[in-house]
Parts: structure tokens; sequence; C-alpha cells
């Protein structure tokens, strides 16, 4: 007899049960100190690892830091997204469809190495030496997601790299700072999640879309897009109508949210 969705979902529910008391058993048999050590172990992983700006896989958070505890996995990653939360700001946030099976950090406070540092003595995490290149890049991805977004938030290839060659940029020289700049979109900026490249149906030559990536949707908010525009034009956000209302709408969705 096939099996009711009813018994499929009890199955479920039974299964999260076993495993989550699985986790909590692989973590009481560690004492406290070393249950102590491995979330300031994991904790300062995490940290480390975002500065990568590449999703971060609980296979290597198991390999390098838990070992032979990585059973206790569900339980150390709950312990230190709340560590996270409360005494960083920084959110923790688990990915999905692709990318399922990994995190990315979320600064949802204006903070600082050194902030952690005072914030918990335990961490050792060394300051992060930004050079010009890395500071040229951020600016750059501001500029390509703030464009998208004025744009209807998608916008081609062609229009983008039109756009940057405005800007002094062209996509089809080596820059000084950014090297390849194609590469730089579309491998660079799309591993780390800030921009989606994707190819439109039947073009040929193919012609590719340029989205906001899932960091890119976790870290900026349209109104940080629209007052940068804003700034660059010496505008009143409420001059750009269409992007303007889109903004409101999703802080008005916020806030129905937050309540």
């Amino acid at each position: 007899m096939p099996r009711t969705n009813k018994q499929v979902d009890h199955d479920k529910v039974q299964s999260s049960q076993v495993s989550a008391t699985q986790a909590e058993k692989a973590h009481s048999s560690m004492d406290r100190g070393e249950q102590e050590k491995k979330l300031h172990d994991l904790v300062q992983f995490l940290l480390v690892m975002d500065q990568k700006k590449l999703p971060i896989k609980k296979l290597d958070i198991n390999k390098q830091v838990l070992k032979e505890h990585s059973k206790a996995f569900p339980v150390m990653i709950k312990l230190a997204e709340g560590l996270l939360k409360k005494t960083f700001g920084i959110e923790l946030v688990s990915l999905e469809d692709k990318q399922k099976g990994s995190y990315i950090l979320v600064n949802t406070l204006e903070t600082d190495v050194d902030d952690l540092m005072e914030s918990d003595p335990h961490l050792t995490l060394n300051p992060v030496e930004w050079s010009e290149e890395d500071h040229a890049k951020t600016g750059l991805l501001m500029v390509i997601l703030s464009a998208v977004f004025m744009n209807g938030e998608v916008m081609v290839d062609s229009q983008l790299y039109h756009m940057l060659r405005k800007l002094g940029v062209d996509p089809d020289i080596t820059h000084s700072l950014f090297g390849d700049v194609k590469k730089l979109l579309t491998m660079e900026f799309v591993r780390q999640g800030y921009l989606d490249h994707t190819r439109q149906p039947n073009t040929d030559p193919p012609v590719y879309e340029y989205r906001w990536g899932f960091r890119a949707r976790k870290e900026m908010t349209k109104r940080n897009c629209l007052d940068f525009v804003s700034k660059l034009y010496e505008k009143q956000p409420e001059e750009w109508v269409s992007q303007y209302q889109v903004v409101v709408e999703e802080e008005g969705e916020e806030e129905s949210t937050a309540s």
C-alpha cells in the first residue's frame, strides 16, 4: 500500500527528533571546557572564512573545527548563531537551493574587528588589511548593484558594460586595479553571491542578465542603493518615482513581518 503524505510527514518529524537527540548526546559527551573551546573555535572559523566572502560549507566546519564531534553540528551551529547575533550583531544565514548546506554571515550592525575583539577576549582574529584593490572592488560592486536596482532590478550585459565604460571601466580592457573586469563580475562577484549571471534563453549571440545575488539580497537594501544614487546625482530619493515606490513597499513589508 502506498504511503500517505501524513505518514511521510510523520516519518520526517521522527527523523528530525532522532537527529536532534543524537546531536544533543554528542554535544553532552564533551566536557564543559571542551564545549566552550569548540564554540569559540567555530565562531572564529566562521568570522575568518567570511572574510573571503564565500559560502561556508558544513563539510568544512565538520572537517576543520568539530572533527570527531561532527555529530554535534546542529547544536554547535545553533549556539554559534546565538553568540554571533547577541554579541556581534551578525546574522548566520543558512543558504538554500544550490548552496544548501552552506552559510554566510550578514552584519546587522556597524561592527568592526576591534569591536569583536573587545566583545570576546577568547577570539584571536587578526584585523584584515584591506588593500586599495579591495576598497576599489567594493566601490565598483556598489555602483553595479545600484545600477541593477535602478534599471528595474535586472540589466543585460550590454547595458551594464556600456554604463561601466561611461565610468572609465572598459570590460574589454584589463584595468589597473580590477584586472579582468568581466572575470571579476562573472566569476568573483557571482561566486561570492553578490551577482547572479544567467543567459537569456534562445539568444544568439548569447545575452546574459545580471541580477542581485543571494548575498546582496541579505546585505544590501534597496534604500541603500537609492540613497547612494541620489547623492551621486544630487537629487532627492522621491524624484526617482518608480524606484522610490519599490523602496517604500519593501520597507512596508519588512515592518509588517517584524510586527
